[in-house]
């Protein structure tokens, strides 16, 4: 039996390598998005990104059938994009709820607004550009949508080649400018470009690493949190402080999101959570922030008191 189960392991192990080293097909819907980039990257192409809900949403199967799965769509999209459809449908968690809250995690990250959602996205899974189908949407409103997306494609694509191909200063000048054009709820996923723009300017001559060692931080801390480890969430900002390019006031702050993280993740370690706030407020109780961050320790301290809720229900009757 031991040597069965050793056979058959092996045999699985072997097909997976296999696979990996395999032609990723897309001509047409693909389901897994690390492979659509794969895809994306070597042929040159961008990702459509579909989410549905295909048994909940009343609108994604129909699109499907009328619109997505067509032949017409097909030859038309595959020649310029790698088709990638996360379908999110309930029903999956009672199948498999691994892959469910895998498609779910990439729901959260692209931070999809319901379903059918669409995005055009660079091969390395940047958000160039949202667009907006109708449910009856035929080849027709598909050709209009894509022509209205051409500029921001275009802009997209040219600051991009530039942060490849460009001098040191263009580089720079690129980065920035993707991380203007990039909606905060998805600047996670060009956290690349935040640190290839810290390695370029490592000793911070442009005066804008700050701002992307913070989105770097806020990176680490999501991966941390979407695993259900808070703790090293929190404490990512604590590291962020022993960066040299930190002045007091940042570091303030650095300390205070530490424990606001912390506390609004529903920790009980209501003693790490003063500690942060506290370490915050003693770099600088002059600073225009120290208010509030000393209201927030106080808060914590009178629940570690045990005084809390009464101050709670207080506050409510008086509201």
């Amino acid at each position: 039996m031991k040597k069965l189960i050793s056979l058959v392991a092996g045999l699985c192990l072997a097909l997976s390598l296999f696979s990996c080293g395999g032609k990723i097909d897309s001509s047409g819907w693909l389901s897994n998005l690390d492979d659509a980039k794969k895809a994306a990257s070597k042929e040159n192409k961008k990702i459509f990104l579909f989410f549905s809900m295909d048994e909940d949403d009343n609108k994604s199967k129909k699109l499907k059938e009328n619109l997505f799965n067509t032949e017409d769509f097909l030859k038309s999209y595959t020649e310029k994009y790698v088709l990638v459809n996360i379908d999110c449908s309930n029903s999956l968690y009672d199948t498999n709820q691994d892959e469910a809250k895998k498609r779910l995690r990439i729901f959260d990250i692209y931070s999809a607004k319901g379903t059918p959602y669409f995005l055009i996205l660079s091969s390395e899974g940047y958000v160039i550009t949202p667009i907006a189908l109708s449910e009856d949407a035929n080849l027709d409103e598909v050709r209009q949508t894509f022509a209205e997306a051409d500029e921001p494609i275009s802009q997209f694509e040219e600051l991009l080649a530039q942060t490849k191909n460009g001098t040191k200063e263009e580089k720079l000048a690129a980065i920035n400018k993707i991380v203007e054009l990039t909606d905060p709820s998805v600047a996670y996923h060009i956290t690349p470009l935040n640190k290839l723009y810290v390695s370029l300017d490592k000793n911070n001559e442009s005066g804008d690493c700050l701002k992307h060692l913070i989105a770097i931080t806020y990176a680490k801390a999501e991966d941390h949190f979407l695993n259900g480890e808070p703790e090293k969430g929190s404490e990512e900002f604590v590291k962020l402080t022993k960066n040299k390019i930190l002045t007091d006031d940042d570091k303030q702050l650095a300390l205070y999101t530490a424990g606001y993280l912390l506390a609004s993740s529903g920790s009980d370690d209501l003693n790490k959570i003063l500690s942060y706030f506290q370490q915050s407020y003693d770099l600088n109780p002059e600073s225009e922030a120290a208010q509030n961050i000393k209201m927030s320790l106080n808060y914590v301290q009178t629940l570690i008191d045990g005084e809390g809720d009464d101050l709670q229900q207080e506050q409510e009757k008086a509201e």
